[in-house]
C-alpha cells in the first residue's frame, strides 16, 4: 500500500530536482534550501544531531509515530540506505530539551521511533535526557540500531539507553538478507521487546513480511517517502526519474 498527502511546501520547481536522506529509512527529495533551523538555546550544552523528523507515521513500529532521524552513522554498512546522509553536513541541532518538547507538542501518537543514521552514535547523555522525558510524558521508545544488542550492553556510555526503549530493532543491515521483513530492514536484524508494553504483539509480529511506504508530495519538485523500501528501490527510482530529466542527488 502506498499512501500520499500533500503538505503544502513551497519550492522553486525550475531548480534540479536534489534528494536528502532523510534516515535510515527515510528520504526528503528536495529542491535547495536553506537549512530549517539552528538552537540558540545550549540547554546542558550537549546538542543532539537530527537530519528529520516525521510527526506522524504508521510504517516505522506500532500505532501513530513520530519519528526522529538522528544524523551521522560511524557503522558503514554496505547498502545503507542512508549513507549519504551520514555524510552531509545539512542537519540540524538541538538541545535535549528542546527535541523533547517538539516531539511531545505533536497530539494523537503513542510513541516516537528513533533511527538514523545511528541514534546510539549521539552523545549519551543527551539521549537520556530526550527519552527519559518523551518515556515520562508516557510515550513509548522504539529504535533502530546497526549496533548488536550485546554490543549496547556491553558498552557503560550505551547500555543505560536501553532502560528506556521499547523495542529495539538490531544489527546491520545486509542487503541480500532484505526479504521484505515487517519493521527491519533484513533477516539478520532481531527484534527485542525490552519491556511488558508490546509484548502482546511480538507472537504476531515475529517472521511478518510486507512494508508499507508512505510518500508525502509538496508543491514544485518536493517529495518525502517514509518506511522500510524494498531491495533496490533507490537504483530503480533513479533510474526511472533520470528517464524523464531528473537527477538525484545521494
Amino acid at each position: 500500500m502506498v499512501l500520499l498527502e500533500e503538505n503544502g511546501h513551497t519550492k522553486n520547481a525550475n531548480a534540479m530536482v536534489a534528494a536528502t536522506v532523510g534516515g535510515f529509512f527515510g528520504f526528503v527529495f528536495k529542491t535547495p534550501a536553506v537549512r530549517r533551523h539552528e538552537s540558540n538555546r545550549l540547554g546542558n550544552g550537549l546538542m543532539l544531531l537530527v537530519d528529520r523528523i516525521k510527526d506522524h507515521t504508521t510504517v516505522l513500529g506500532p500505532g501513530n509515530r513520530v519519528v526522529v532521524w538522528f544524523h551521522g552513522c560511524t557503522r558503514r554498512c554496505p547498502g545503507c540506505i542512508a549513507s549519504g546522509m551520514n555524510c552531509s553536513a545539512d542537519y540540524v541541532r538541538y538541545a535535549p530539551e528542546e527535541l523533547s518538547s517538539r516531539v511531545l507538542a505533536v497530539e494523537g501518537v503513542e510513541g516516537v521511533t528513533i533511527s538514523g543514521g545511528e541514534p546510539f552514535d549521539q552523545n549519551p547523555r543527551s539521549m537520556t535526557v530526550f527519552l527519559s522525558s518523551v518515556c515520562a510524558a508516557g510515550l513509548s521508545v522504539m529504535a533502530y540500531t546497526g549496533y548488536l544488542r550485546e554490543e549496547l550492553e556491553a558498552d557503560k556510555d550505551k547500555c543505560g539507553l536501553l532502560g528506556f526503549i521499547d523495542i529495539l530493532v538490531d544489527g546491520p543491515y545486509v542487503e541480500c538478507e532484505d526479504h521484505g521483513e515487517l519493521w527491519r530492514g533484513s533477516a539478520n536484524q532481531r527484534m527485542h521487546f525490552l519491556t511488558e508494553r508490546y509484548s502482546g504483539i511480538a507472537a504476531s509480529i515475529e517472521g511478518r513480511k510486507g512494508r508499507d511506504l508512505e510518500f508525502e508530495l509538496g508543491r514544485g519538485l518536493d517529495f518525502s517517502f517514509t518506511g522500510i523500501p524494498p531491495r533496490g528501490f533507490r537504483n530503480r527510482l533513479a533510474e526511472r526519474l533520470g528517464q524523464k530529466g531528473m537527477e538525484i542527488n545521494w
